[in-house]
């Protein structure tokens, strides 16, 4: 009897037909209406169209205040109100993933015994703020109540960002001043120390352990950018001990490759890490645009990353260390040699293990030398390419979105993103054949409940996707997380469906109700 229970559509008549029959004669002929039951369930379902896909996210920046807080030293009230402010704003204007900056420079937004916390938070470093909150575990429980996903961000090498915030007793300037250089107007961890990357590593699998994130992100300051000196020229980064110290145990690698290892090696680890953690939790980094200057043939750019940051991109996307790559596109589409296709494009040649390419977009320059229109059409240009891969893209930074600048925010809202829809399924990391929840009509058929049969799949699925019939046309209405299993009945809906979405996004066949 639980096959015939299962199906939301045909219970009803599959119940009538087994009660017209009689029971005991009911299992000699219960192929009939089960073959019913089934045919019209699977008519019913595949009569729901499968969700929208694109990632649609944007970056939530915390060093120097960027985007939140507005101002250190906030009331704790005051600071919480601007953050689910922040997070209701992106779900508002159509965005389905955040990633929020918790570790700006080897300080945390969060509870850690690691690192001490944000002088953003309470105007000092190390000063918890009071009442004690955690703004991390705050942004994931807000994020998942409007279905959208919650990143992570760290800088894995920035110790000190600029000279307005003192480090603490126990900052790692002060506990290891051997381990930091002062370069520019930041002081850097030195990533030649086994002690720093490995830092950067139990820093981002700690935070894996103990929060409920779905994806853990790392920006693009590896070695740091070059800083010009009085003479015009690049500093010379200090970092002489360290390699020597590795070329007196025999190390044959040239200085840029040696730093390429250390970095390397952070990502490995942190990749691996995770993994053995959580396997669902993404990784991700956003690198420098371009590879490296040349590649594609005939571009150019006065930077290397590979050589000047110690950042060989193209490999970890090669060897798969990453589960998607955000390369930040922030040039505009008609630009000769730094051009927004020209780059998409050669990084989805390069792309062997089809694993994610979500570009970044520098929408904070729309009013500047862009408006609004060049944001859409790089949106449609990464559409143009969706054969090739779902596509997906973030805007740097979101407060470009929240305070609507040039209308960017009201444009992609009416023009680009009308239609929900869900991220990308990673099936590599997780491809489960959720099944169909069971489905009520509950109080006279204006509310409706749902959940699995079996409780147990519950620690396979995360979120729940709704749709619904209006005017004749399916929809997506909702995204919700997974403790969430009631719901109004949608105003003008003739029918909804629910379906199960798993920690990865694969999602399970729908449960379909009718008016």
């Amino acid at each position: 009897m639980f096959l015939l229970k299962r199906h939301a559509q045909g219970t009803t008549l599959c119940t009538m037909i087994a009660g017209l029959i009689g029971y005991p004669h009911f299992m000699n002929y219960l192929f009939i209406p089960l073959l019913f039951c089934t045919l019209a369930s699977a008519w019913a379902q595949s009569a729901v169209p499968l969700p929208a896909r694109e990632l649609r996210g944007a970056w939530i920046a915390t060093v120097h205040c960027i985007n939140w807080p507005s101002e250190p030293g906030l009331p704790v009230p005051r600071q919480k109100e601007q953050l689910q402010r922040l997070i209701q704003s992106a779900h508002d204007r159509g965005l389905n993933c955040l990633i929020f900056q918790v570790r700006p420079a080897g300080d945390a937004l969060y509870e850690s015994s690691l690192e001490p916390w944000s002088p953003y938070l309470s105007g000092l470093m190390s000063l918890p703020p009071a009442p004690k909150w955690d703004p991390l575990e705050f942004a994931v429980t807000e994020a998942h109540k409007l279905g959208m996903e919650l990143h992570a961000w760290f800088n894995p090498f920035r110790a000190l960002a600029g000279d307005k915030h003192k480090p603490s007793a126990n900052h790692i300037c002060r506990q290891h001043p051997e381990w930091t250089v002062k370069y520019g107007r930041d002081w850097w961890m030195n990533p030649g120390v086994p002690e720093v990357r490995q830092r950067a590593v139990d820093v981002m699998l700690d935070v894996t352990l103990r929060y409920d994130v779905d994806g853990i992100h790392m920006d693009d300051y590896f070695y740091p950018y070059p800083a010009p000196g009085a003479d015009g020229k690049s500093v010379p980064f200090d970092d002489e001990k360290q390699y020597g110290r590795y070329q007196a145990t025999g190390g044959a690698l040239t200085l840029t490759e040696w730093r390429r290892q250390n970095v390397d090696e952070t990502v490995r680890k942190t990749y691996e890490g995770i993994k053995a953690i959580k396997r669902t939790v993404k990784f991700g980094i956003s690198p420098f645009g371009l590879w490296r200057p040349g590649f594609p043939d005939g571009t150019g750019g006065g930077l290397d990353p590979y050589e000047d940051l110690g950042a060989d991109s193209r490999k970890w996307l090669q060897l798969g260390w990453v589960d998607y790559l955000t390369p930040q596109l922030y040039w505009t589409i008609d630009r000769p040699k730094l051009g927004f296709a020209t780059f998409y494009d050669w990084w989805l040649g390069e792309n062997t293990l089809g694993r994610h390419i979500w570009p970044g977009m520098n929408t904070s320059k729309v009013g500047d030398d862009r408006n609004a229109g060049e944001i859409l059409r790089q949106i449609s240009i990464l559409r143009e390419r969706g054969s090739r891969m779902v596509p997906g893209h973030f805007h740097w930074n979101f407060g470009a979105l929240d305070k609507n600048l040039g209308k960017v925010g009201t444009l992609t809202l009416e023009r680009a993103y009308p239609v929900h829809a869900l991220p990308p399924a990673s099936p590599w990391l997780s491809n489960v054949a959720l099944p169909v929840p069971l489905a009520e009509k509950l109080a006279e058929g204006k509310r409706v409940r749902w959940g699995f049969a079996d409780p147990r799949w519950e620690n396979y699925s995360r979120w729940w996707v709704i749709q619904a019939q209006i005017e004749g046309k399916w929809r997506t209405i909702e995204v919700t997380f997974r403790d969430r299993k009631e719901l109004d009945w949608p105003a003008k809906a003739t029918a909804i469906a629910i379906r199960a979405a798993g920690r990865a996004w694969e999602v399970g066949m729908p449960a379909v109700l009718t008016r």
